[in-house]
Parts: structure tokens; C-alpha cells; sequence
């Protein structure tokens, strides 16, 4: 009886293992991005996250003298990470396609009247009405007033009680919304924004949370029977890291420069998936719900993105950082997306605003 064989006692067999291996690592991915289902993606989440890239290498025990394939690993891995963001930018496209639905659809839903906002809000007083410097020639371009006089600051903070639908008094989460009203420019700036319901994770929060919501009972106060003519909404000075992940991932897809002076750079939703992506991210939803929420006022409107940065320096002209060193060695750049609203033609009727004032 001839010996049982076993894997490896045959000189092919390392051969064998080696190009399974590379099927592996060069054909698995494109099946990941081709496939797009939730378990994948978070089957690549989990490959992409186990460490991060540049420590993956470093916690593999390979002997030295085999650095090839140590890079070969940290490539793979990047691979891996791209992957996973490709998934993740379709489907932000999806969802920013049934956000233009449902903006289209032109179904208007007024929840919410300027009284709500005594529930639990408070607006800030002896707010200086000043629009930020490094919009200045921006706001100019686009003939956007900034006298004091033109400039509406609404401030609101979430900073007391609220009673909830069970009539409960609740205490205040902290969130708060800090916008310019221009009515003037037909335009409102989005200074800062943390909402109530992530300010308070897993706490209470009343039923008026959104920034669209409250944004758009400050227009109205301040805008009256000109609020159909909101024109331009400004989201400034952008931190969050998802939707930064998501507009970096779209300018190194165009392979410029990272810089994006005004005018920047124009994404239509109707048109790009780009202009969907950016829709669907959190400095575009709440545009989405806003348009869709009050269409019989507005008219049936889409909206534009422009996408463009301002450096630290501009921001914080003649300035130092807080350590006392030149902005030369620390500068970063601030990301900023004006969303322009354009008409979508055969407009719904608008309903008068005599009830709602």
C-alpha cells in the first residue's frame, strides 16, 4: 500500500496554495464591490478594521529579510479599506436618489408652528449680526447683503425643560442650531449645529429636533411673505468627519488638487452621483427634508450643491494657534457646501402664508 499523501508533500502544492492566495487577494475585492449587499460590506468592514493600516503590518510575524511581503500585505489591506468606501459611496447614491424623490414628489408636511419653539427653546440674545469674514467675498459674488441691518442671527439652544407627548417634563439635552437669516439674499447661513438627539445620546429629546424643522420656523419668522424666495443655504465651516470622508473621496476620485477655492467645485443630484452622495450625507439631508417639508411655500425646488474650502488662515486671519506657533506649519482647511436652490419647473400651487405667520 503506497503512502497517503498530505497537502504540502507534493513540490506543487506550495505553488498551488500560492496562486489561491492570489486569486484571493486580487479577485475577492472586485466581487465585494460588484455584489454591495449589507453582509459584505460589513464582512469588509471587519477585514478593514482590525487594525489600523499602519499598524497592520507591524503586528505580523514575518521574519526579516521578507519586507516584499510585508508590503504586499499593507497594500492589500488599503485595498480592503477602498473597497469598503466604494461600497459605502453607493449607497449614499441610493439614498441620495430617494431623497430627490421624495424631494420631487412634492408632498408638503407642516408638523410644526413658531410656538413649538418655546418648548425647551431659548434664543440667544445680543448676538453680533455679522456674517463670517472668509464668506465675505463669497456673499459678495453671489450679491448677498451683510449689513448688520440684513443679518438676522437665530440662535436657539435647547437649554431648557420640554414636555414630551405624555405631557413628562424632560430636562434640556444642550443641543442647539446657531443660523444667519438673510432675508434680503434669500439666503440663510448654517453657523453651528449639534442636534439634540446626538448631543443626548439615548436621552429624551422634544419632538422639534431637526435642524430643518427649527431652521425653517426661523426663516419664516424673519422672512414672512418673502419665504418662497429661499434661494441659497450655506452649510460653513464643516468638522464632521463623515461628510468630509465622503467630499474627500469625491475630490481624490477627480485626482485635483485637494485645495478648492471659491467658486469650487458644482455637484447636481439630478445629474451626478456625486451631487446624490453629497445629498444624502448630514450637511444634505436635512436640505432634502427641508425642500420636501414645505414645497407648497417654496414651490417645487432642487438643490444645487457647490462644494469649496477656505484655509485656516483665512478663517482666522492675523492669528496664531493656540500653541503660539504660525498657522505656515498648521494650517488645515475648512470645508463648506452652498447649496443652491433651483426650480424643478410644473411648481405645485403655493399655499398662501397668511395661517402660518
Amino acid at each position: 500500500m503506497s503512502p497517503r499523501r498530505t497537502f504540502g508533500s507534493r513540490p506543487n502544492d506550495a505553488v498551488f496554495l500560492a496562486l489561491a492566495i492570489l486569486v484571493i487577494i486580487f479577485f475577492l475585492p472586485a466581487v465585494l464591490h460588484f455584489a454591495g449587499k449589507h453582509e459584505i460590506n460589513h464582512f469588509v468592514e471587519q477585514i478593514a478594521s482590525l487594525y489600523p493600516i499602519e499598524e497592520r503590518t507591524a503586528r505580523l510575524s514575518i521574519p526579516s529579510g521578507t519586507e516584499e511581503y510585508s508590503h504586499n500585505f499593507s497594500t492589500t489591506a488599503q485595498h480592503f479599506a477602498r473597497v469598503k468606501r466604494a461600497i459605502d459611496f453607493d449607497h449614499l447614491v441610493c439614498t441620495g436618489e430617494k431623497l430627490l424623490d421624495l424631494i420631487l414628489s412634492a408632498q408638503p408636511k407642516d408638523q410644526f408652528k413658531p410656538e413649538d419653539l418655546q418648548n425647551g427653546w431659548t434664543r440667544k440674545e445680543n448676538v453680533n449680526p455679522v456674517a463670517p469674514d472668509e464668506l465675505e467675498h463669497v456673499l459678495n459674488q453671489l450679491r448677498i447683503p451683510q449689513g448688520r441691518a440684513d443679518i438676522k442671527p437665530a440662535y436657539y439652544n435647547q437649554d431648557k425643560e420640554f414636555t414630551d407627548l405624555g405631557n413628562h417634563k424632560m430636562p434640556p439635552t444642550g443641543g442647539y442650531y446657531h443660523n444667519m437669516i438673510i432675508p434680503a439674499g434669500h439666503a440663510i447661513i448654517a453657523a453651528e449645529i449639534y442636534s439634540p438627539k446626538l448631543k443626548a445620546p439615548g436621552k429624551p429629546f422634544p419632538q422639534l429636533h431637526r435642524w430643518s424643522d427649527v431652521t425653517w420656523l426661523c426663516w419664516l419668522a424673519e422672512a414672512g411673505h418673502e419665504a418662497g424666495n429661499l434661494k441659497y443655504i450655506i452649510r460653513s465651516n464643516i468638522v464632521t468627519q463623515s461628510t468630509r470622508d465622503v467630499l474627500e473621496y469625491i475630490h481624490g476620485a477627480r485626482q485635483d488638487d485637494m485645495q478648492l477655492p471659491w467658486p469650487g467645485v458644482t455637484y447636481d443630484p439630478q445629474t451626478t452621483r456625486e451631487g446624490k452622495a453629497i445629498l444624502a450625507t448630514s450637511h444634505g439631508r436635512g436640505i432634502a427634508y427641508l425642500i420636501a417639508d414645505h414645497s407648497d411655500v417654496l414651490g417645487r425646488k432642487t438643490p444645487v450643491a457647490r462644494v469649496f474650502t477656505v484655509s485656516s488662515e483665512e478663517v482666522y486671519e492675523d492669528e496664531d494657534m493656540d500653541d503660539g506657533s504660525d498657522f505656515d506649519d498648521n494650517s488645515f482647511l475648512y470645508y463648506y457646501i452652498l447649496w443652491e436652490l433651483h426650480d424643478a419647473g410644473n411648481a405645485p400651487a403655493q399655499r398662501p402664508l397668511r395661517a402660518m405667520l
